[in-house]
């Protein structure tokens, strides 16, 4: 009996073993990933080249910014009996962004080029104005990447050219642009990267420099190399700035081993001789020039002084700068005052076109406005009041 027992208890044994095997393998039929391509219910096609059509990029439409308004002021006379008018900008009529940094009406007196640029001084905006319709339009140096058409770069203007259709215009490279015809040219090669620029008074010639600081570059309006005039000695963040031609052509100014702030540069001026390449330095020791312009007829050379060149708050609120106007003789190099503000300002000189005054801007009576003095210190006038324009720039025309 025991002996069945045992057997009866083996049979049992031996089916729970081949059911649980059954079972096991059942299991794993059923767990175990079908291979891709072996499943009815998977496509045939393998998922890494299924491909949905991507939407169309559509170019964000960019609303054109406003255009600044210019103002022509009435005849103003000098002592010399010559006229000229006041060109500014109203600063209650400029609905745009930024501030007003530069103003240069075209040698024909038809438009002026209007440079709006941020607080920390750097542009980024250029307009012309036709000053004979009032209407205007932006300009400026292209995106490299003009797959959505040209949008621009931060654009510095740097001068117009004598037929007062052509102009220089400046970013990390150099640009012809005719504003009527819509032409443009790039005159400086891949690999430089410009920091200032002027055109020459006949507009055969373009002066620049480059961030190294080593030199001035000459280039015709063609962009061919014509000269190359090493820098007085070369400084790590040196580099000639406020380059200004003298009206023959024949002499560059620019201020040399400055002292940057946020919209202009001061330092020692200097001189140089196209032809020769020969330089010289102008300023006396220890003392901060900054906007050389030449005089019409190109003996004398005048800069704002810069008196307290280490309050930087001046740099950015001009009712704290303190600074006045001297005058060179260039070829005897001798220097004369010509304001004497005491503790006030100005900036942004402009000689009158007969050269028998100067229009500046001056914090003189509390707050920035327009003046005028005489080429021999006499006669400061006061030609605004209550600020109506933008501060930081004007321009004269006949």
């Amino acid at each position: 009996m025991n002996r069945y027992l045992k057997i009866a208890k083996g049979l049992l044994s031996m089916l729970a073993l081949i059911t649980l095997t059954v079972g096991l393998a059942a299991l794993l039929r059923v767990t175990t990933p079908a291979r891709v391509g072996e499943s009815p219910l998977v496509s045939p096609t393998p998922l890494g080249v299924i491909y949905f059509p991507l939407p169309t990029p559509t170019p964000v439409p960019v609303p054109p910014k406003p255009i600044p308004t210019v103002v022509i002021a009435p005849l103003v006379r000098t002592a010399t009996g010559y006229t000229y008018r006041l060109v500014t900008i109203p600063r209650e009529t400029f609905k745009g962004q930024g501030e007003l940094c530069d103003l240069q009406v075209s040698p024909d007196g038809r438009y002026a080029a209007v440079s709006i640029c941020a607080t920390e001084g750097v542009i980024f905006d250029v307009f012309i104005v036709d000053l004979t319709q009032g209407a205007g339009f932006q300009i400026g140096i292209c995106q490299q990447d003009m797959t959505q058409g040209c949008r621009f770069k931060p654009t510095w203007f740097r001068g117009w050219f004598p037929d007062s259709r052509r102009v220089l215009l400046m970013s990390d490279w150099l640009e012809i642009l005719d504003i009527e015809s819509g032409e443009r040219k790039r005159i400086t090669p891949e690999g430089e990267t410009v920091t200032d620029a002027a055109v020459s008074p006949d507009g055969k010639t373009i002066a620049y420099t480059l961030i190294q600081g080593d030199r001035l570059i000459f280039r015709d309006a063609a962009g061919h190399l014509l000269n190359q005039v090493p820098a007085p000695s070369p400084k790590p963040g040196d580099r000639p700035e406020g380059i200004a031609w003298s009206p023959d052509g024949r002499f560059i100014a620019y201020i040399w081993d400055q002292t940057v702030i946020q919209f202009n540069s001061f330092g020692p001026l200097w001189v140089t001789d196209v032809q020769s390449g020969k330089q010289w330095e102008l300023s006396p020791k220890e003392v901060f020039d900054g906007f050389p312009t030449w005089s019409p007829q190109g003996d004398r050379l005048l800069v704002v002084r810069r008196e307290n060149i280490e309050d930087r708050s001046a740099d950015f609120d001009l009712n704290r700068l303190v600074s006045n106007l001297w005058v060179v003789e260039v070829s005897s190099q001798t220097w004369r005052q010509l304001t004497s503000l005491k503790g006030h300002g100005v900036w942004s000189p402009v000689w009158t076109p007969d050269g028998s005054a100067v229009v500046l801007m001056s914090n003189l009576a509390g707050q920035p406005d327009a003046w005028m003095i005489h080429a021999d210190g006499s006669g400061l006038l006061r030609l605004t009041s209550d600020s109506p324009m933008m501060p930081r720039s004007l321009d004269v025309m006949p």
